[in-house]
């Protein structure tokens, strides 16, 4: 019998996101024994991208438990210094006050332009330069991303997702036809917040996060033609165990979009496996998703949901089919 083709979608989330993505790669691994690097496809949106490239320029389960509990060699420098890693994940591109407001102006253009996703009137480009978009810069990332990633793009299929604020589409990077980046370029672009950070150029686009489009995209595992999808996502809830009132409300938009995208899935004859918070979890979450603190308590919550959820007789079954 040939074997499945199987695709694994990393969701959005912040860095809460990818604390929690960290417990749920290990918890595939030990317990399912099942190597995210080694699927046909991974799908990243927004920090779910910094977790699939990672997986493909090498990385393992192991590394990034070490890196959610602070002991990865790559940011041990960095010991307990809660307030460097707040400048490195929030570097104001301001140094005054005349600064902040033209800022100010393109990061609330950028804002609406991702919240409408509609064709942008031409703006010249001098106007473009004169208002930038983005209060902030990812010091980090830029500094990391280069050195750590994979210089070309893997062999295996690698999407990440992105939104062009001009023309409002889902622009996924890595699929054939895309335009033509570095692997660390496309993490950035999938991880500019809009208004947050600037955005992104590649080629004749204007980038932002990809969770703008759906906090998932698992239906882009479907249009691969995966058979099995195991779906990530941070930003939405086990409704088997849901959490409050509230935070359902807040999770709204993200779960339904999943639910669509998951029917979709199904619809084509893939077998989909979702993996999302449970109420306790989202208790350790937080509200602020992009916490700098964000690390082992969330990945340790994780880990343990994820691991009695692929315990259960549906995860097992579908996993040794």
């Amino acid at each position: 019998m040939a074997s499945r083709s199987i695709g694994i979608v990393f969701g959005a989330g912040g860095t809460v996101g990818m604390a929690y993505h960290a417990g749920v790669t290990r918890a595939l691994e030990q317990v399912a024994g099942i190597r995210p690097a080694d699927a046909d496809l991974l799908v990243g949106s927004s920090a779910g991208s910094v977790i699939a490239a990672y997986l493909r320029s090498g990385w393992t389960g192991d590394d990034f438990w070490a890196f959610a509990l602070g002991t990865h060699p790559t940011i041990a420098e960095l010991g307990d210094d809660e307030a460097a890693r707040r400048r490195d994940i929030f570097t104001p591109r301001w140094r005054s006050p005349l600064e902040l407001g033209r800022i100010a102006i393109g990061s609330a253009y950028v804002l609406g332009q991702a919240v409408i996703r509609r064709p942008a009137l031409p703006i010249p480009g001098a106007l473009r330069r004169r208002f930038p978009g983005g209060l902030f810069a990812m010091t980090e990332g830029e500094r990391r991303l280069p050195a750590e990633l994979a210089p070309t793009w893997p062999d295996k299929a690698l999407w990440l997702c992105t939104v062009d604020i001009n023309s409002g589409r889902r622009i996924v990077l890595g699929r054939e036809g895309s335009p033509e980046t570095s692997v660390a370029t496309a993490v950035l672009a999938s991880c500019a917040i809009p208004g947050f950070y600037q955005p992104v150029k590649v080629g004749k686009y204007t980038l932002v996060d990809g969770g703008v489009h759906s906090s998932t995209n698992l239906d882009l595992a479907a249009k691969f033609g995966c058979d099995l999808i195991i779906g990530i996502a941070p930003m939405a809830y086990e409704p088997v165990d849901a959490p409050d009132p509230v935070r359902q409300l807040v999770r709204l938009i993200p779960t339904r979009a999943l639910s669509r995208e998951t029917a979709y899935a199904r619809s084509k004859g893939a077998e989909v496996l979702l993996i999302r918070p449970t109420a306790s979890e989202l208790a350790v979450h937080g509200a602020n998703l992009m916490r700098p603190d964000a690390g082992e308590e969330i990945a340790r919550a994780s880990y343990d949901a994820a691991a009695r959820l692929l315990e259960s007789d549906r995860f097992k079954e579908a996993l040794a089919a």
